[in-house]
């Protein structure tokens, strides 16, 4: 695995990195802003207010008793009615007399109505009596004296549920999920335009043309996708620019290149002066070819492949014959190693290019001194690493000597050789760059690594193509 793809899946020096996108980290805050601003106002309300709610219903019951008895004493017997008919008009305050076979039923909220009727019993007497229906007439009703006769007072029942409610948890618990709901919210509002971005940089850094943002939105966001804008624009143009260039380039020097071929065939120099010319003009051929090949697979064309359910066995079938039936078997041999009916959905034309550059490259470089290239290639189905995705697995196999560590990132790159007996035979350096390019525009990856016993494995995984 190289250093990037080692920070990118947060190993570094055999430390394992765990990292939270900035969504989750953006929600995670709120949701602490959330907890925080939960525990200091539940630390303030019980700090400014001690009181339970039932003592606090209990004092109110207390001075409505102790006010009904004082009228009802103080009042003369001729107006007690009347007495009796605005309390009940003007608070829903009711008197009744208390029997021994009343039918009781209870408050709802047993923990709570305990904890009145204990402060009741403090305040007005034991032998205060609490119930929430009295012979099926709902209310808080409330058992009191006066003098030897003992009465029942009844209030509106809201006074006690509006006093229990729901337990404090219930609404902490409401008010985080609501809490939670709008932290969810806002950290989808706050990360959108930047996981668009995102995703823009992820597409330039594989090679292909970068989406157009929208330049609105908050300044510092909106001057942002600006210049990303600007930037990919002045990208796609170079890459426009140098393709042109390169294809021009590679006409104007294949045409003088065909007529030199003329001159030698028609020239009078000796067999082994024609071959060696020849073969420079050959080299010479190669290399332009790989030029177009390179600034073709930055194309436009390239960057909005067709795409294709491909026969992988077939094509590698075609594409090792064509090869061999033109280098002789004394030179090289290849051996596949195919899963049955494996297949990849792409463009088959980028597959063939990735097959054709690391085949070539094994042939070329993968073998000792004059010995035959013996190649092996591998094609599977695998999980593309960081994405995890399935993906084609291709590890093409040489028995060579292989590359050094520090090398083999860099060979990934554009005209990049290798200044060992590995590079004897020359060549543009182009080569593994396409591949990766290619691989990169899959949202694959490619990768070397000596093998234990000897020689090279180039490694490539091409996830399956989405829909463009």
């Amino acid at each position: 695995m190289s250093s990037r793809d080692r920070v990118a899946s947060g190993d570094l020096n055999g430390v394992r990195m765990v990292r939270i996108s900035l969504f989750w980290r953006t929600f995670l805050l709120v949701c602490t802003l959330v907890l925080l601003s939960l525990s200091v106002a539940g630390g303030a309300a019980k700090l400014l207010d001690s009181t339970p709610p039932e003592q606090r219903l209990a004092w109110e019951i207390s001075s409505v008793v102790n006010l009904t008895r004082s009228a009802l004493v103080s009042s003369q017997a001729e107006r007690r009615a009347a007495l009796l008919d605005d309390l009940v008009r003007a608070e829903g305050v009711r008197i009744a007399l208390l029997e021994p076979n009343d039918e009781l039923e209870p408050l709802p909220g047993s923990a709570d109505a305990s904890l009145l009727a204990n402060a009741l019993d403090r305040l007005l007497g034991d032998a205060t009596r609490l119930a929430g229906k009295l012979n099926g007439e709902p209310g808080l009703w409330v058992s009191f004296n006066i003098d030897d006769d003992q009465y029942w007072l009844g209030m509106r029942l809201e006074r006690w549920t509006r006093q229990a409610g729901p337990p404090w948890w219930l609404v902490a618990a409401l008010t985080l999920v609501v809490g939670m709901l709008g932290a969810l919210l806002i950290s989808r509002l706050v990360n959108r335009p930047l996981a668009r971005l995102a995703a823009g940089l992820g597409r330039v850094a594989a090679g292909q043309p970068g989406p157009e943002l929208a330049e609105t939105g908050p300044s510092e966001l909106a001057e942002l996708n600006r210049h990303f804008n600007l930037m990919s624009r002045e990208l796609a143009s170079l890459e426009s620019d140098r393709a042109v260039a390169l294809a021009g380039i590679s006409h104007d020097i294949r045409t003088p290149l065909t007529r030199l071929r003329m001159e030698i065939e028609l020239s009078g120099l000796g067999e082994s002066e024609r071959e060696s010319m020849s073969a420079d003009i050959e080299r010479i051929d190669r290399i332009v070819a790989k030029f177009v090949e390179y600034a073709r697979s930055a194309s436009a064309e390239s960057n909005s492949p067709r795409i294709e359910l491909v026969d992988v066995g077939s094509l590698l079938e075609d594409l090792r014959n064509g090869y061999l039936g033109r280098l002789g078997d004394e030179h090289s041999s290849v051996d596949l190693q195919i899963s049955p009916g494996l297949q990849w959905r792409g463009d088959p034309l980028d597959l063939l290019r990735v097959l054709a550059n690391l085949l070539e490259n094994a042939i070329r470089h993968g073998h000792r001194d004059d010995e035959p290239a013996q190649i092996t290639i591998k094609a599977s189905r695998s999980a593309a690493p960081l994405i995890g995705t399935s993906a084609l697995q291709i590890e093409v196999l040489d028995e060579g000597p292989g590359v050094p560590v520090q090398e083999r990132e860099r060979l990934l790159r554009p005209f990049t050789r290798l200044q060992t007996e590995r590079n004897e035979q020359g060549g543009s350096g182009l080569g593994l760059a396409i591949v990766q390019r290619i691989a990169q525009r899959y949202r694959g990856s490619c990768s070397l690594e000596n093998r234990a016993q000897a020689g090279l494995c180039a490694r490539v995984w091409l996830p399956d193509a989405q829909g463009r």
